[in-house]
This record gives C-alpha cells, structure tokens and sequence, in this order.
C-alpha cells in the first residue's frame, strides 16, 4: 500500500466536518492517557498534518490548517508540513494561543470538534472558559468516533491501519523498585482517606506501571502499557487487555487486583457514580473520564502518584547511578569511534547521521541490563544540529563531514534511564562556534554548582544558565530542564527548569532527577546542547541557614576540549571541570579499561586531563 497525500487526508476529514456542522476540529499530540509519546494507531495529528514531531495540535478549519509547536520544532515543522499549512509559536508572548486564535477566527455560536478522549480536563476548562465569550460550543466527537479516525478507515484500501499493540507486561523485582506495590497502594489509599474519597482514577501510563511495579513496550522507547486503574480501600481494579498478562506476571499483581477490559473503565465509572460513590480524578485526566462522573460525586485534584514518583527512593536512585555509568562506557566508546573514523580516518563518505547512531545504539545494546533506547537517536552534524529534536532517517539523511557534531540520546535499563547530550567538533572550530560552546558550558556549571533553599522551583533557576549567552544577545527556544523517570519515561513530571509560567509550580526536593541541558542554536550553521542527567540532593553551605539543596551530576561523560575558551571560564569552574573529569577517570577509565578498546582508552585518558 501507497501513502495518501496529506492534502486528501484533510479533505476528507472537512467532510466529516461538514456533516456535524463543525467550523474546526483540534487534533492533538495526546493519547487517551494523555501522553507525550503514543503508539504507531495513536498519531493521528501526525497522520492528518504530516508533522511528526513529539509535541503541536493541529486545528483545521473549513479554510484554513494550522499547527501549534513549540522551539524545538519550528524548524522541523517548516521542513515536514506541506506549504498550505500554517505553523503557529506555542507558549511565545504576543503570539496567540489555540483559544485566542479560534476566539477571534470563529464567528459567533460556531461549534468546535474534539475527541474528549484526547483533552485533558484542566485544558478543556481553560478553553471553554475563553471561548464562551463567543458562545462557541466545544462538540466532543459522537459515540466517541474520532473524526481522524474515520478519515483513516475511508482510506484503509490505500493505506493500512495501524493496530494498538499487545505486547507483553512484565514485573520489575523489588531490587530495582526499592518498594513493593502493596506499600505504595498504602499510602495512596491513607491519602484518599484524608479525602474521603472511595475511588481513585489513575489514567497516566507511567504513574500505573510505577504503582504496580509493572513494565511494557507498547510504547516505542517508553516501558508503559495501555491501561487504566481504579484504586479503592479494598481492591484495584487494572483495566487493560488481558492477553498481555501471562500467568507468571498475574501472580506478582499486588494482592486484591482485578483485571478488567482496556475500555470498561468509562462504565464502571459511571456505574460508580450511580451507587454515589466519591471519585477522585486528576484534572490532567481525559475530559471522557470526567464524563462519567456527575458534579456532586466528583473530586477533582492532582493524585498523590505524581510527586511520590518524583522522589526516588534509595534504590532508584542508585539504579540510575549504576545505569548511567554503564551508559558512559557506551557512549565514550562511540566517541572514540567517530573521531577515529572522522578525524584519524578521513573517513567522510562512508557515515551517515543514522548510520552512526545505530553504532552508538549497538554499544548500548552491549550493556548489562539494557531494554531499549529511551528516544529516538538525536544524530545531527552542522546545520541540522539547529533543528533542535531533529531525527536522522535512514534513507535521507546527512554525510557525517567534519564540523559540528551532536549527538542526543539515551538507553532504558532496567536500573534506570538515560539522557545524554554531547557536541563535538571533529575539524577547526571557528572563535566563534567556540565562544558560543563556552557560554553554552558556562551556564551548564553554573546551573551544577548552584546551591538554594528547598522552597525554589525550576522556573527560579532557568535564568542561571542562559546568564552567559542573555549577556551577548543569544538564546535558547527550550527549557532547560526535565525530569527523568526511573526505567520509565525519558520526560517526567512535575518537576522542570524552564522559563515558561505554569499554575502551581512543584518546588524541587531532594531524590527528584533532572537534566541540565542548556544551548545555542543557529540556523543555517549548527547547534550546541550539552546535557547531564542531575539528583536534587541535600547540600551543605557555609553558614547551612536551614535545609539547602543542590545537584549530583551522575551523567559522566567529557565535554569538548576543543571548543572550550579557557580564558572565559572562571577559577570556580574550572575546577569544576576538573573534578568532574577526575570522577570520570575513577568511575568510568577501570570499565572502559575492561573492554579492552585501546583507542577508547586512549580517547578517555586525553579528554580528562585537567584543563
């Protein structure tokens, strides 16, 4: 079967449109759990806009198709979207939102189409509240039939459609948890005490494989499954398809479980509701799940999984330890490679972004313990290091020549996950690309050396790391940090580091993880982001006024010494360099040493010598 051009796609769906009187209809990125990564039958935007990136909505209109992104997309988006598509900032000031733009496009009582299945109820909230000044009417698809979804099955003699997977669950032991599901079950169940509440709807896919201890693949480099769960004081109820769970898996459920069908969790909600039962649900959740539940029998708060999934407990925390120095054999062994293959070899022909990067995954893949790559490989050298979540495909990709080389990427293990970036130079830099790698590493340190009291959150500190590029005019489209799940998803809630506001922002507290991934990007030219993987941890200071936290860096990999400028760096980061390098010879020189790859070791000796 062939592909069906993007503009029929669109057609098509403006029929469907037509015929429930709809003016537009939003396409989001999310999943029914509203995730951020979504199995193959779950990109729908990406199969009606042609855009593939992890993040944007798209609204069509009877006139008009326009797609929401954020800065690490635009210029991706400009490169995937036919011509008649529109592509709109996300979160920039001055630049309207979805509401804002639908509120002054729109005529009065015009009706706008969305799967209630695909927004969460805090978003819903938001937008009807904006759109109401127009009495514009948000109409949730009929019967639950995504619109999307019938324009696929009109195609389905051109273009196969895809199936949900069903991939095997499998537990994850004690020894990489730190704690028994029956234990976490506990506290949830003492927190809806608290509430008086008799149920509790879990619909995020990472916060139920955390609470179960329970791990899948039906996600591409996310370790989750399909699923929802009900938690009440005296079972839980996992609503998933059955046929993943094999009889060995089913007797390490924790105790009173029952397995219900994936999708029979909107009526028993609804029969809950009924008996006047009082049903907590997260307003992260689907406006669907929210639908089953009348007003009156409704708690509406973020669940408690959130945050206690943040904080690693000692286990987790060494696991990502111990899964992050094995991630650094890996990925020195590679950089050894390319600068043999590059620079020694003057090898230009032969190497290709994607062709390199499956040599980088086949040195994770070497790895005790390792499952997956945690994301799709971010293999980019001069200008398509501007894009700045860029994807190597295997068939077009660019010639690996000398220049500038990034490279983003990172492994799932059963002790942990990964997330790791590097640029690298193989050639003469210019002052210039030198310059802008010091700033870029200048506010890296800073953010790693920075102390602060336990009441601060990432929108406090996101300005630490651009000081050094904010003083000569330059920036970032990105935040600078985010969580990192513990052998779960490679982005994790809530903590961050971003200049972006947000209601209620989490403070950051010790055991949570993040990356600090600071950079410059110029189009056309190349990109820079260096990107440690960091522990909030408890630290002491010199008159220790109170509980000061600060981080652990536990990616342990060497930055570029050809595009550090020394003279820019400060005595106190210097020595931060250095002794994060002599961390590095302790820590990962023996392992390397092991393998018996002379020219890794060789490579690793030279990069970690005290600058």
């Amino acid at each position: 079967m062939g592909k069906v051009a993007i503009s029929r796609k669109v057609e098509k769906l403006r029929t469907f449109m037509k015929d429930q009187t709809l003016s537009a209809y939003i396409v989001p990125s999310e999943d029914a759990h509203q995730s951020e990564y979504i199995c193959v039958k779950d990109k729908r935007r990406e199969y009606i806009s042609g855009f593939s990136g992890s993040a944007g909505c798209a609204v069509i209109t009877l006139d008009n198709q326009l797609l929401w992104t954020d800065g690490r997309y635009w210029l991706q988006a400009e490169k995937e979207l036919e011509s008649n598509w529109k592509i709109m900032k996300d979160r920039v000031a001055g630049e309207p939102t979805i509401q804002d733009w639908l509120l002054s496009n729109l005529n009065k009582e015009n009706k706008v189409g969305i799967d209630s299945r695909l927004i969460s109820k805090g978003y819903y909230d938001s937008m009807k509240s904006i759109l109401k000044e127009k009495s514009i009417d948000i109409k949730f698809d009929e019967d639950g039939e995504n619109l999307v979804d019938k324009v696929r099955e009109s195609f389905k003699d051109e273009e196969e459609i895809p199936e949900y997977p069903k991939n095997s669950i499998f537990f994850l032991e004690d020894k990489f948890t730190g704690k028994q599901s029956n234990d976490k079950l506990k506290e949830i169940r003492e927190e809806m005490k608290k509430q008086s509440a008799d149920l509790m709807v879990v619909s995020a896919l990472d916060e139920i494989a955390w609470l179960l201890n329970l791990r899948g693949s039906d996600i591409s480099f996310n370790p989750v499954f399909l699923s929802y769960v009900v938690i009440e004081q005296r079972k839980v109820t996992l609503f998933v398809d059955q046929s993943k769970l094999n009889d060995k898996t089913k007797s390490q459920l924790p105790s009173g479980i029952t397995i219900s069908p994936y999708n029979s969790v909107f009526e028993y909600l609804r029969t809950s509701d009924k008996q006047g039962k009082k049903i907590w649900i997260d307003p992260r959740s689907s406006v669907a799940l929210y639908n089953c539940v009348s007003v009156v029998n409704l708690l509406e708060k973020i669940n408690p999984i959130l945050l206690s999934k943040a904080i690693k407990n000692e286990t987790e925390i060494q696991g990502m330890k111990n899964a992050h120095i094995r991630d650094a054999v890996a990925l020195i062994q590679f950089l050894a490679w390319m600068e043999e293959e590059i620079v020694e070899k003057g090898d230009e022909t032969s190497h290709t972004e994607y062709s390199v990067s499956e040599k980088l995954e086949s040195y994770r893949r070497q790895q005790v313990d390792f499952v997956s790559l945690s994301f799709d490989t971010i293999s980019s050298i001069n200008a398509n290091g501007a894009i700045i979540h860029y994807k190597p495909d295997q068939n077009t990709s660019a010639t690996i020549v000398k220049g500038m080389y990034l490279v983003d990427s990172g492994g799932q293990y059963l002790d942990g996950t990964t997330d790791v970036t590097r640029t690298l130079h193989y050639g003469k830099p210019t002052q210039h690309e030198i310059d802008c790698y010091t700033r870029v590493l200048r506010g890296h340190v800073g953010l790693s050396l920075l102390k602060f009291p336990n009441r601060i959150n990432g929108r406090d500190i996101d300005c630490v790391a651009r000081t050094h590029l904010w003083s000569v005019g330059l920036d970032y489209a990105h935040g600078t940090g985010h969580g990192v799940g513990s052998f779960l998803n490679v982005h994790e809630g809530p903590q961050g580091i971003s200049y972006r506001a947000i209601a209620n922002p989490t403070n950051l507290q010790a055991g949570m993880t993040l990356t600090n991934e600071p950079g410059y990007y110029e189009s056309g030219n190349f990109g820079i982001r260096i990107e440690n993987v960091m522990i909030v941890a408890p630290v002491t200071t010199q008159f220790n006024n109170g509980k000061y936290i600060g981080f652990d860096n536990i990616t342990l990999v060497p930055y570029e010494r050809k595009l550090i400028n020394l003279e820019m760096l400060t005595k106190d980061e210097i020595n931060f360099i250095n002794d994060y390098y002599k961390e590095i010879g302790e820590k990962i020189l023996p392992l390397i040493e092991k393998t018996n790859n002379q020219k890794a070791i060789d490579w690793l000796k030279n990069q970690i010598k005290p600058l």
